[in-house]
């Protein structure tokens, strides 16, 4: 499917994923969602929910590559240099607008499906879940964040067997084990995602204490 990469967004078949603050979000953060459907439509964070609560509920999606000389250098560095993951390398690796061009790099997409995701803010996101019923309908949560990383890395987590997720203090380590190249893991943090998709609540209960199964509903950019 085509891709496209702006400052706002990244764009992949019919969807396109928020841009805007992407440095300062990861998997569970939540907040308010600014100009909701206007041009800088992003994600104001207020606070992400404790990296344990989502052990067991990260799945991984299939990597893509990005013709990168069809972007804009300064589309692409808009939040600065991009990180990228290599083989035997936990953190991220900041690469410029030209680096990015040489190099060959897929994109790989961790998420949360809906039916975890209402199981967690329900029984253990408490602090999120507050904070979706108070904000209102702005309220929004990041449920997927799109990394760069090598090429054979990429092809290793797509093959791997099992993927293993761990709480390493306030970040994530994501192990992909059985693939090509063994045993790796990159730790997610701060300052690594390229880009996101959000969720709201579109259903609670009738005093807003749970949120109705079924009741999550996803959030690109352009959407309301």
């Amino acid at each position: 499917m085509a891709t496209k990469v702006t400052d706002d967004f990244f764009e992949y078949g019919v969807h396109k994923y928020f841009r805007g603050n992407a440095h300062l979000v990861e998997l569970g953060t939540y907040g308010q969602k600014k100009d909701p459907i206007g041009p800088k439509a992003s994600l104001d964070p207020q606070n992400k929910v404790q990296r344990v609560h989502l052990l067991n509920r990260i799945t991984k999606g299939h990597p893509i590559e990005i013709v990168w000389g069809e972007a804009k250098k300064a589309d692409v560095e808009v939040n600065g240099p991009i990180p990228v993951y290599g083989v035997v390398l936990d953190t991220a690796t900041g690469y410029s607008f030209e680096e990015l061009a040489r190099a060959d790099l897929k994109l790989l997409n961790l998420f949360i499906a809906e039916g975890p995701l209402t199981a967690m803010l329900n029984q253990d996101a408490d602090g999120a879940r507050k904070y979706l019923a108070n904000e209102g309908n702005d309220a929004r949560i990041v449920t997927e964040t799109w990394v760069v990383m090598k090429a054979d890395l990429a092809e290793h987590f797509e093959t791997s067997s099992s993927l293993e997720v761990r709480e390493a203090m306030t970040d994530l380590e994501v192990i992909a084990k059985g693939g090509k190249k063994g045993t790796q893991k990159i730790v997610l943090s701060a300052g690594t995602t390229f880009a996101y998709k959000l969720h709201k609540v579109k259903q609670w209960n009738k005093d807003k204490t749970k949120i109705e199964q079924g009741g999550m509903e996803a959030d690109y950019k352009g959407f309301s």
